[in-house]
């Protein structure tokens, strides 16, 4: 079963509606190889109106992204790099699967590198403990060079 389709069952099991846009706006996240902000989303679905959902409105895309990562369908990145459709620090977004995951980001290209596993959990506990504090979760990411541009750069 391929993202989308777990990602509608998903979404019908739960009582939300499988509509004409929710459908094509999944199809084309699968599509993206890189991170892809809201904006740039719109821009795209609203350039080529898909057969089935016709037009497609940012609140709809707006809508259906915060449902996506509230869901864990989708994991947001942080963007540190200026791009033609993203601000300095806007945030993107990358597919997910459920559960726990963290990322490298490589600030020369976009690369996002998702992982699993992640040996903080001890410190986040002593620093819960030591400040009287209950941590309901957290959010890692790491910011640097992937290995592709470490090469290119040295080349």
């Amino acid at each position: 079963m391929s993202w989308t389709e777990r990602v509608l069952a998903s979404l019908s099991d739960r009582g939300h509606r499988v509509t004409g846009p929710r459908r094509a706006l999944l199809e084309r996240i699968t599509r993206y190889a890189q991170p892809f902000t809201a904006e740039q989303l719109w821009l795209d679905v609203a350039a080529v109106p898909a057969e089935d959902s016709g037009q497609i409105g940012r609140a709809t895309v707006y809508r259906t992204i915060e449902l996506l990562v509230e869901q864990n369908w989708l994991a947001r990145v942080h963007w540190s790099r200026q791009k033609e459709t993203a601000a300095e620090g806007e945030h993107a977004y990358v597919l997910a699967e459920q559960g726990h995951q963290h990322h490298l980001v490589c600030s020369t290209c976009g690369a996002v590198i998702t992982f699993e596993g992640c040996d903080i959990d001890a410190l986040l506990g002593g620093l819960a403990k030591r400040l009287n504090f209950r941590i309901d979760g957290h959010w890692l990411e790491a910011h640097g060079m992937c290995q592709q541009c470490q090469r290119r750069s040295a080349g």
